[in-house]
């Protein structure tokens, strides 16, 4: 009888290498063949997954046809499994293996619009908490200000694509009239979130995305601003900060 860890190492095998050869004497004979069990629970496995990852990227899916993203979803699962039973947890890696997916090399954009829904699906997930009230700032120290550290809300993430990554998926929707994408037509650089209920996304301007960037590494608003400046001298700091907080950007802030 195999060990625990040897059993799991051949159940891991059989589904996911398709190779039953050392779990199948362990299952009980019965009217149907242990290679023939063992390949319905690995269809199932396959099937279900399938699903899961259609459920998270279905513009990925719409962009490549049902057929191809099975294909594709086969070939994902079968190298990186969940290591976890939350299925809508699974698929963090599914962008990063479309990059290296040579089958999908000419649609060079499609891995950028998966990190764009996975955005989306784990902004919709993140744990809740309440966006910061600009009004909390009306009692800081003028003198203080260039030291505020804002805290992003959990369910920000941000993007950045050379790709219109937003208006591809945008033209992919069920009730999105038919219509053209210039690729060449620039890039996106995406704050996606869920201030409240619903999971939003907008494309703030170049300095404005890239002084969120820097506040959301953890910078002080001086220093963020400067390198945000060094970016984009257009930038109107005050309006693209008020900006950020009206749209519940941060959850809190802090001052050093």
């Amino acid at each position: 009888m195999l060990s625990l860890s040897d059993l799991q190492g051949a159940f891991r095998a059989a589904i996911l290498a398709e190779d039953p050869a050392v779990l199948a004497p362990e299952i009980v004979a019965d009217e149907i063949a242990p290679e023939r069990r063992i390949a319905i629970y690995r269809n199932n496995t396959f099937a279900s997954l399938t699903e899961a990852l259609k459920a998270t990227f279905p513009v990925v899916c719409r962009l490549v046809d049902e057929r191809f993203f099975a294909y594709a979803a086969h070939e994902f699962i079968a190298a990186h499994p969940p290591r976890h039973g939350r299925l809508h947890a699974y698929g963090a890696a599914f962008p990063r293996f479309l990059d290296g997916f040579a089958a999908a090399r000419s649609l060079p954009y499609l891995a950028d619009v998966a990190r764009f829904e996975w955005a989306m699906a784990e902004a919709f997930h993140e744990a809740d908490a309440l966006p910061l009230d600009p009004s909390a700032l009306a009692t800081i120290d003028l003198g203080t200000v260039e030291r505020l550290r804002f805290v992003p809300h959990p369910t920000v993430r941000l993007l950045a694509s050379p790709w219109p990554i937003d208006r591809i998926w945008e033209a992919n929707q069920p009730d999105a009239a038919d219509t053209t994408i210039a690729l060449d037509a620039g890039g996106a650089s995406l704050v996606v979130q869920r201030p409240r209920l619903e999971v939003v996304y907008r494309s703030p301007a170049k300095g404005s995305f890239a002084l969120l960037r820097w506040l959301a590494a953890g910078r002080s608003l001086g220093d963020a601003a400067e390198r945000a400046l060094a970016e984009d001298p257009s930038l109107d700091l005050r309006t693209a900060l008020l900006d950020h907080l009206v749209a519940g950007t941060f959850s809190g802030f802090a001052t050093t």
